[in-house]
């Protein structure tokens, strides 16, 4: 699990001068508009590609309105796979669509886009929906294909990938749109929020149209929209985010770093998912079966140290969605039992961490341990 903290008080006051002084709280006012530029120049980018939206979902809806529009008769689907947070899929049923879930490449935890180039299902789907799982991107290039071989609309649900998108500057392209959630649980956060990350300035005027009741430079609804706007007091919290995002990046690679030591030095069985390969959210910890998941499991709640099923067993075990066409999903039933998400925060301290991997370790090899036969008296 992830402990958020945010900039302080003091870090975000002077940015609220501006608001007060503008009288504009609201509707993309000059928090906003700074903040997108700031955030596309971060990553690279020589022009603004950056919309920001109230939320991360909020973000992935305003790009199926832009994209493929709502569902229609002949294209009731939203292609995405189980093993993603459930606003992926509420997204898409927020737009009218059905979820239909295809399962993961075991290797990347995502979708593989050269299976769905032959998906059975192609014909009745009207937009994909492609999850960066933990922050991990995937093969940009292969859904760009992928798109133009078959018309369908592709979107990125790229909650927590902000440092990958930094890091990869040729995920930011002009056909598919690349959607971050800013939640205070975030990498870089403005407390609630999120942004998509689009090159082309026609899209953007579509993402801030749908985020706005369907309004672009007039009163008159246009296109199936939403309030879905960023505040400028969110915005302000993302400018002195920024501020400090050297810092903080820095600190949550030290705990990354750390987990990778202290695990090692204290033979945690499996394998540790931490920044880079990730975000710096996370530290993941992937075993062998669910079986050699539950005894370490056990051992954390025992000794009252959080942990997470970030996508718990796949969405279409969850009620909302049981109902849901799907293919056969092992790789997501698989992954599901075995990735256990740990403790995670920028401060998160070295002797937690050892503590973690002592409990760890020791259920691990308890749990390995040859069981004595009890004999009967006789």
């Amino acid at each position: 699990m992830c402990d958020p903290l945010l900039p302080g008080a003091q870090e975000i006051m002077a940015y609220l001068e501006v608001p007060d002084r503008n009288r504009w709280y609201a509707n993309r006012g000059e928090l906003v508009r700074r903040l997108e530029t700031r955030l596309s120049q971060a990553l690279g980018a020589a022009r603004d590609v950056v919309t920001t939206t109230a939320s991360g979902t909020a973000a992935l809806e305003a790009s199926i309105l832009a994209t493929a529009g709502r569902a229609g008769p002949e294209r009731p689907l939203a292609l995405l796979p189980s093993y993603t947070f459930a606003a992926t899929a509420l997204a898409a049923e927020r737009c009218g669509y059905t979820p239909y879930f295809a399962d993961i490449d075991p290797a990347t935890w995502a979708l593989d886009p050269g299976a769905l180039a032959t998906h059975p299902a192609l014909s009745q789907v009207g937009v994909i929906l492609v999850v960066a799982p933990y922050g991990r991107l995937p093969d940009i290039t292969a859904f760009e294909d992928l798109r133009a071989a078959t018309g369908i609309p592709v979107i990125v649900d790229a909650a927590a990938a902000f440092e990958a998108v930094i890091a990869a500057p040729e995920a930011v392209t002009e056909t598919i749109p690349v959607c971050l959630s800013f939640h205070a649980t975030k990498t870089f956060s403005t407390g609630e929020g999120g942004a998509v990350i689009w090159d082309t300035q026609p899209g953007r005027e579509l993402i801030s149209q749908a985020t706005n009741f369907g309004f672009l430079n007039s009163r008159e609804c246009r296109m199936s929209g939403f309030n879905g706007k960023m505040s400028e007091y969110h915005a302000a919290v993302g400018h002195a985010m920024l501020d400090m995002f050297d810092r903080r990046a820095a600190a949550y690679g030290t705990v990354s770093e750390t987990y990778r030591r202290t695990f090692c030095e204290a033979g945690v069985p499996g394998r540790l998912f931490a920044s880079p390969e990730v975000s710096s959210a996370y530290a993941l910890l992937e075993v062998a079966s669910g079986a050699a998941a539950d005894p370490l499991l056990n051992a954390l709640d025992a000794a009252a140290f959080g942990w997470r099923r970030w996508y718990e067993h796949g969405l279409h075990e969850m009620s909302n969605f049981a109902e849901c066409p799907r293919d056969p999903l092992p790789a997501t039933v698989d992954l599901g039992l075995r990735l256990i998400g740990l403790p995670m925060a920028p401060d998160l301290t070295e002797d937690r961490i050892a503590a973690i991997a002592t409990h760890l370790a020791q259920a691990a090899q308890e749990a390995s341990a040859p069981q004595t036969a009890v004999r009967s008296a006789s």
